[in-house]
């Protein structure tokens, strides 16, 4: 009888703690998710399931280690979650009321699909926490004394200074262009080409609706940018990186399809968010980014893009990565591409 009263006793201290953790989940999570002026809606809606199916688990299984899961998954997860924000608000200092239409509706989209890929990516970490060593064995041609600086949305006209920038750092960079800019500004993609640059397509449209209406809409962009490369300057590539990254739009029925069509999908491990700064934030964040560097067997590619605040600021880049002895390489079909 004794016995008996003891289990009961321990089972509902149990169930008590139980009830405790869930509720402290649920208010970590309404804390995160509702901070006043912060941009969670996409946020909420796509990473809400998991705390939803971590509280479940709390109540259901009757072996469950409370330590080790609050110390796990959870603890990763909002910890992310709050540091993200963290440094939104405190290094980014954005106020988008003040770009114009066109940059609105890019930001908006940006917003999205990087709250997408902030998940994907969080989960990524999470394994390498737990298992580092094996992810090094997966690739043992990365090298992280190499940085593969890459430029989107070119040629523009301010290509030529990015170049002599370059230049004048000794440093190569890859180079994924419009079909449109290709057109608009031959002379500079020619000078790309002269000055031992990789160039790489980017598609036609960087319309989400058109692009990415089917595998064959994808494929027939990449095409039409790979022909006017060659007509213009006799030079082939199979590189490719698509609008806004492959995360979401690419599904696997998609990366299967410019595959079969003979193209290299690249995306990047390093996002130096420029597209959305105007006074040379942006090497701070790729700085930061770099310091704190996580995807051990995946090589560092930066994301930049051609246009006028990249190129003034490029040289501050440039001087970090030249003192911390970075050697830049250029990316070629003989690597094994990163993507999504």
């Amino acid at each position: 009888m004794e016995r008996t009263r003891v289990g009961r006793k321990r089972k509902l201290i149990k169930t008590k703690e139980k009830v405790m953790i869930s509720v402290l989940v649920c208010i970590i999570l309404a804390a995160v998710i509702l901070q006043p002026g912060s941009n969670n809606e996409a946020l909420a809606v796509s990473n809400f399931k998991q705390p939803i199916k971590m509280m479940y688990s709390f109540m259901s299984q009757s072996h469950l280690d409370q330590e080790n899961e609050m110390n796990g998954s959870i603890y990763h997860y909002f910890r992310s979650l709050q540091i993200k924000k963290k440094e939104e608000v405190s290094k980014n200092g954005i106020d988008t009321k003040e770009e114009v239409k066109s940059d609105k509706e890019i930001e908006a989209e940006f917003e999205v699909i990087n709250n997408e890929k902030d998940k994907n990516n969080q989960t990524d970490i999470e394994n390498a926490d737990t298992d580092d060593s094996k992810q090094e064995q997966t690739d043992q041609n990365v090298n992280l004394n190499k940085v593969y600086l890459t430029f989107d949305d070119g040629p523009s006209a301010y290509t030529t200074s990015i170049l002599e920038t370059l230049q004048s750092f000794g440093m190569k960079a890859t180079f994924f262009m419009l079909e449109p800019n290709m057109k608009k500004y031959p002379d500079e993609l020619n000078q790309i080409i002269n000055e031992g640059h990789i160039p790489a397509l980017h598609g036609v449209t960087h319309e989400v609706s058109k692009i990415y209406q089917s595998e064959q809409t994808v494929v027939d962009e990449m095409r039409q940018g790979q022909e006017t490369l060659l007509d213009l300057t006799g030079t082939f590539t199979s590189l490719i990186r698509t609008p806004y990254g492959s995360a979401p739009y690419m599904k696997p029925s998609y990366k299967e399809a410019v595959q079969s069509a003979g193209f290299q999908l690249w995306d990047w491990t390093i996002d130096s968010q420029d597209w959305k700064f105007k006074n040379g934030e942006y090497v701070e964040q790729v700085i930061q980014q770099m310091e704190n560097y996580r995807y051990k067997s995946s090589p560092i590619v930066i994301l930049l893009h051609d246009r006028k605040s990249t190129a003034e600021h490029l040289p501050t880049l440039m001087k970090y990565l030249q003192s911390k002895g970075y050697e830049m390489e250029v990316l070629s079909e003989k690597l094994s591409a990163y993507n999504f």
